[in-house]
């Protein structure tokens, strides 16, 4: 099943791949090149950090790869009515609370609750999709019930 992401999403995750490759690959292998320079030993402590770090690396270059060969690009959708899906921009307020918040709904992977990316798979994104402007919705979150009401949508 392919994950849907926006496409600023994929070109964020195409850009810091192609960093990782291109500019923080070579410095590690650099670093781990020293480090073999002075033994491959367990007391060689700057050899043991270097390959942990090459380590990570590689692993972080490899989810991204997973990520990128899993998701779609989602762009544009048609309605004859605004209802909140993938994609779309909500304004929703706290009706215990009066906070007014603004997010953009995305797949799981661009995820930014404080930078207004909501994820489709969250509780409050899931609870949102499909409804319309003017909705009460119930969401069940990990901190408890909460009421919210859509103010409004943007395709």
């Amino acid at each position: 099943m392919k994950i849907p992401i926006t496409r600023n999403g994929y070109r964020r995750l195409i850009k810091e791949l192609v960093h990782l490759r291109r500019v923080v690959r070579p410095e590690v292998l650099d670093d781990l090149r020293e480090a073999r320079g002075y033994g491959v030993k367990m007391e060689n402590q700057q050899y043991l950090l270097a390959r942990e770090r090459h380590l990570g690396l590689e692993k972080k270059i490899n989810d991204i790869e997973n990520k990128l060969s899993n998701c779609e690009i989602v762009v544009g959708r048609k309605f004859f009515f605004k209802q909140v899906g993938f994609g779309t921009v909500i304004v929703i307020r706290n009706m215990e609370t009066g906070e007014v918040s603004e997010f953009e709904l995305v797949g799981p992977w661009e995820s930014d609750v404080s930078g207004g990316m909501l994820s489709v798979d969250s509780p409050v994104g899931r609870s949102m999709m499909g409804r319309r402007e003017g909705d009460d919705v119930v969401v069940e979150t990990p901190a408890g019930t909460r009421l919210y009401r859509i103010l409004s949508i943007e395709i």
